[in-house]
């Protein structure tokens, strides 16, 4: 037979777990393409982790001219995208024309390039993001630093991509429980010029959910319902 107080402390057992939800940190997740033939599904796997088709792409397919240097100019994307080159060069260029990224060629018929100096930079604080995705173009390997709201930063891998014809590989990446990205900073190494094209960012910014208040009315009843049963009884 159950007793009053065995269902009392039941009753204040399932209150505790209403009230407390603490999800497991998994950290930033990151999905690299190996090679070119893979970037539809791998990005298919990025798409399915952040939850929705991201809110904004930038293919510099209008409104750029060949050989634009787009580095530190804002107004240019969506959302507050800002690209930089951080290196005295201060030198992202608008780049067209088969084999023009140091043999490769760009997706479609603009990409913008880099020397490879330290660092090409994709800077969203003026409104940090959730994830972000692009292609990376020719290149022997790039170190990458996620700069995170707080201060925080997160440090990823690049595998290398092919040196000529059609190279550029999908690149993922999801903040998932860690804060929102503020800037992404790429140091590529290589034959001198490599490439980025189709990136993709966005927010997935979700209100946190408040339980209504007459479920908190509700929980505050039973859990001073199950104090009264729990509190010791005269005899008569």
């Amino acid at each position: 037979m159950v007793t009053t107080s065995a269902l009392a402390r039941m009753a204040l057992h399932t209150m505790m777990v209403m009230a407390c939800v603490c999800p497991a940190q998994a950290g930033v997740q990151t999905f690299n393409s190996s090679a070119p033939a893979d970037n539809a599904s791998v990005r298919a796997d990025w798409i399915a982790a952040i939850g929705s088709p991201p809110d904004y792409l930038v293919d510099f397919e209008s409104g750029f001219s060949n050989n634009q240097n787009i580095s530190g100019m804002p107004g240019l994307f969506p959302a507050g995208l800002v690209i930089r080159d951080t290196s005295a060069g201060g030198a992202a260029i608008i780049r067209s024309g088969s084999g023009v990224i140091n043999g490769s060629n760009p997706v479609g018929v603009f990409s913008v390039t880099h020397d490879e100096s330290r660092y090409l930079g994709l800077d969203f604080s003026s409104a940090p993001v959730s994830y972000v995705g692009f292609l990376d173009i020719d290149h022997s390997g790039t170190n990458g630093i996620l700069e995170l709201v707080g201060g925080a930063e997160v440090a990823f891998r690049l595998e290398p991509t092919g040196a000529s014809g059609n190279t550029a590989e999908f690149f993922g990446i999801w903040r998932n429980d860690m804060p929102r990205i503020t800037r992404v900073w790429l140091d590529a190494s290589g034959d001198g010029r490599w490439g980025l094209d189709n990136i993709e960012y966005g927010g997935l910014a979700k209100a946190p959910v408040i339980p209504e208040p007459s479920f908190l009315a509700g929980g505050v009843t039973a859990l001073f319902a199950a104090v009264l049963m729990l509190r010791p009884r005269r005899r008569l």
